[in-house]
């Protein structure tokens, strides 16, 4: 099986960076503090969306287990980014930067689902990387507006 990302999963997967680069910038340059709230506000929500796709993701390669502690580990994301929905956007993206990280980490030590193409893994990492480097960038201006 080829380890090459096929162009269009290298596309979709880059335009997906697109909301999270879009919103975080404008909330770090916006001057008007509604804008920057509703940037935030904007980033934190498709945050959690794209960690909770992530926990389903695992959740179809679990099946094939069936076991608690596979399945278990599966609906993580999604509680995890609920609950980021209903704190202030400065602590969520704190909590999703690291959960995106601890994830990442997570599926790049698990052995991949038997059925997944030998690229995604390699996609999954670079996209996961630039998602928490996104949200550390984020954090970090944050912290110093504060």
């Amino acid at each position: 099986m080829s380890r090459q990302i096929p162009a269009s999963a290298a596309w979709l997967g880059g335009a997906g960076l697109i909301p999270f680069a879009a919103t975080a910038l404008c909330a770090m340059i916006a001057d008007d503090a509604d804008l920057r709230a509703i940037a935030l506000q904007a980033f934190v929500a498709y945050s959690a969306v794209i960690l909770a796709f992530l926990g389903g993701v695992r959740w179809g390669a679990a099946l094939g287990e069936a076991g608690w502690r596979a399945l278990s580990l599966s609906v993580v994301p999604s509680l995890v980014a609920c609950g980021c929905l209903l704190i202030p956007a400065e602590h969520a993206i704190k909590m999703l930067a690291l959960v995106y990280a601890v994830v990442g980490i997570f599926d790049v030590m698990r052995r991949p689902a038997p059925e997944w193409p030998a690229w995604f893994m390699k996609l999954r990492g670079r996209l996961s990387g630039a998602v928490v480097v996104i949200h550390g960038v984020l954090w970090f201006v944050l912290a110093g507006q504060g």
